[in-house]
């Protein structure tokens, strides 16, 4: 695999495609960001797969209609499909890539804050399927191409989506949060720092086969619980903030983390809103996420900035916290 991060990388798309001499090329993306960013591919020959947006995508149907789609242009395993835009695209086209005739290059072009420094990186691809991303696959692509210059055109809401990724990593590396915590902003900088850092967790367990690639879903079983709770209709990274928040008061429980150091992270970036539930329906969600191994409710919990443990922990403890949530209730 071969990571590019640099400034205006999304036109050099096209010499990278075709060095690999592909047989036909697909461009997966949706329609605001064909509207933004597809004129860049220029220099490249490319049927265009123009979706529309939002998590509704990340579907079977999507995917099979995709698959139809490709059957019917004639592609063949020598092809090359490229996913260009957030994460709901690149988990999509990764996954559409991995499973097309068992699997053909891709090449992934995330634009958006968080697909740059978390969706589109470490190989996981899938749809969501009576649950978020339970259907899925490993998948490496042949590329990687994050183009900072992308981010200008992004809306609040996704610069908001991202922060929350931003602030699990800054919570998983002091060097990471060390240069949060310095800056006055995102730049290449920390978007660089990010990718690598999950790549280092990830060249160590890409299957999640030996526990530690677990780190990384630092507040997402309480994420994807939410999200599920409010039928997809909230952004990933808005639900993984008060995921952390969660994680954070556990940490306290359990380890005497100070959950002022998540709080202070979240103000940096503002979020520090509330989305309400109830405790008892929240958890009966939880229960539901892929990560629920054995039966038991396995979570990762703050022990201090840059470090975390990966502990079961009892559902009586897991309900009692969720009641103490600002966001919580009852």
């Amino acid at each position: 695999m071969e990571l590019v991060i640099r400034r205006g990388s999304l036109k050099s798309i096209a010499d990278m495609v075709n060095a690999l001499r592909p047989h036909r090329v697909a461009v997966i993306t949706d329609k605001r960001v064909a509207t933004l960013h597809l004129e860049k591919l220029n220099g490249l020959e490319y049927t265009p797969l123009i979706l529309p947006e939002g998590e509704s995508t990340k579907s079977l149907t999507f995917a099979s209609m995709l698959w139809e789609k490709l059957l019917d242009a004639g592609f063949t395993r020598k092809s090359v499909i490229i996913g260009l835009g957030g994460g709901v695209i690149t988990d999509l086209a990764g996954f559409v890539a991995s499973t097309f005739m068992r699997g053909v290059s891709l090449l992934l072009a995330p634009t958006t804050l968080l697909a740059q420094i978390d969706a589109a990186i470490g190989g996981k691809t899938g749809i969501n399927f009576r649950g978020k991303n339970m259907v899925g696959t490993f998948y490496l692509p042949r590329y990687i191409v994050i183009d900072p210059d992308v981010l200008h055109t992004l809306p609040p809401e996704e610069w908001s989506n991202g922060y929350g990724e931003l602030v699990k990593y800054a919570i998983l590396s002091r060097d990471i949060h060390g240069a949060v915590m310095r800056g006055s902003g995102v730049n290449e900088d920390i978007i660089e720092r990010c990718v690598r850092y999950k790549l280092s967790i990830v060249n160590q367990d890409l299957k999640e086969e030996h526990g530690i690639r677990r780190v990384l879903n630092l507040g997402h079983t309480f994420a994807h619980a939410l999200e599920k709770y409010y039928g997809y209709k909230i952004k990933h990274g808005v639900a993984v903030a008060q995921g952390l928040r969660f994680s954070a008061l556990l940490g306290e429980k359990l380890y005497g983390f100070d959950p002022a150091d998540v709080d202070a992270l979240l103000m940096k970036f503002g979020l520090d809103g509330c989305i309400p539930f109830k405790p008892i329906e929240l958890l009966r969600a939880m229960r539901n996420d892929k990560k629920f191994w054995y039966g038991k409710m396995t979570l990762v919990v703050p022990v201090e900035i840059g470090t975390v443990k990966v502990v079961d922990v009892e559902e009586s403890l897991i309900l009692r916290t969720l009641g103490e949530m600002p966001c919580s209730q009852g």
